[in-house]
């Protein structure tokens, strides 16, 4: 991660550790001198080849780190969330076995577009017998949203599935990249792919299309239909939908209630990959609460 470090981003670390560190002069050797703006102009290159813990004590450290942190947020925005749900389903299958799932996600935005993130569910892909079973999935992100007008953004994304484990006796840690179109905050539609879908030598891709209906400030109506084709991974492509209702109860509480469907469109019916028994349901006819906590 590379932060673009700005004059007006150093002075203000300069100004207030001089201010809060009793006028240490630290700062001054390594970044040159401050004008009467508290402008940083001058970078010395010859600096002191002392690292920081070196020149300050402890709580000149801390008062540091902290207008360092509060700087660095001027730029960039952190957000994140905690969620509980009766079913994770994703792209139409269950990755819970109809179970409930526990789900966290974070997320840093920086204002030139770029953002960075992870998320993490509890899972369950039902292969009991197998051997280091996994039990949780990781998926760190990185992407980059560009605002055409105030009616259209796009943003580009990519994925790395990642899990503590096997499922079905098998390491499928994968890639995901999606595309996005957005219109306002009503509609959006997504191309994805991977080039190697569950590591079973066979390239995926979906489509999706999502719409969202504000009732009032508190309450949302949306739904979602995707086509998902993996018959060479999942023994066939099925159609997927889903709608329901979101309930803000605060800024960062949130509950929803939704139906998931989905309907097989094409079937593989040669083993498709030697040892690998993963072969969800499609789901059909199934209601699933989730409540959500963000900040």
């Amino acid at each position: 991660m590379i932060i673009a470090i700005t004059e007006s981003f150093l002075a203000r670390i300069v100004w207030w550790c001089d201010l809060l560190c009793e006028g240490n002069f630290l700062f001054k050797k390594i970044w040159g001198n401050i004008d009467a703006n508290n402008n940083a102009t001058q970078f010395i290159a010859q600096r002191p080849k002392m690292t920081f813990g070196q020149y300050l004590t402890s709580s000149q450290y801390a008062v540091f780190l902290l207008f360092l942190v509060y700087s660095i947020n001027s730029y960039a925005q952190l957000s994140g969330s905690v969620t509980g749900t009766t079913d994770y389903i994703w792209r139409g299958y269950s990755k819970s076995d109809g179970k409930p799932a526990f789900q966290a996600n974070i997320d840093y935005t920086f204002s030139k577009g770029l953002y960075v993130g992870t998320y993490a569910s509890t899972i369950n892909f039902a292969d009991q017998g197998h051997q280091d079973r996994s039990n949780l999935e990781f998926v760190p992100y990185a992407g980059y949203a560009y605002k055409l007008s105030n009616d259209w953004h796009f943003n580009a994304e990519w994925m790395r599935y990642i899990y503590d484990g096997k499922i079905f006796g098998q390491v499928v840690d994968y890639n995901l990249f999606y595309f996005y179109t957005h219109f306002r905050d009503l509609l959006t539609a997504n191309v994805n792919f991977s080039e190697n879908s569950y590591q079973q030598n066979h390239m995926s891709y979906s489509f999706e299309v999502m719409g969202r209906y504000p009732i009032s400030n508190a309450l949302e109506l949306s739904a979602l239909l995707g086509y998902n084709n993996q018959k060479k991974v999942l023994t066939y492509n099925y159609l997927y939908w889903n709608a329901g209702m979101t309930l803000h109860f605060s800024r960062n509480i949130g509950a929803d209630v939704r139906y998931f469907g989905g309907i097989e469109t094409a079937h593989h019916h040669s083993n498709v990959a030697p040892h690998w028994g993963f072969e969800p349901h499609v789901v059909d006819h199934r209601i699933v609460f989730s409540l959500t906590f963000g900040f």
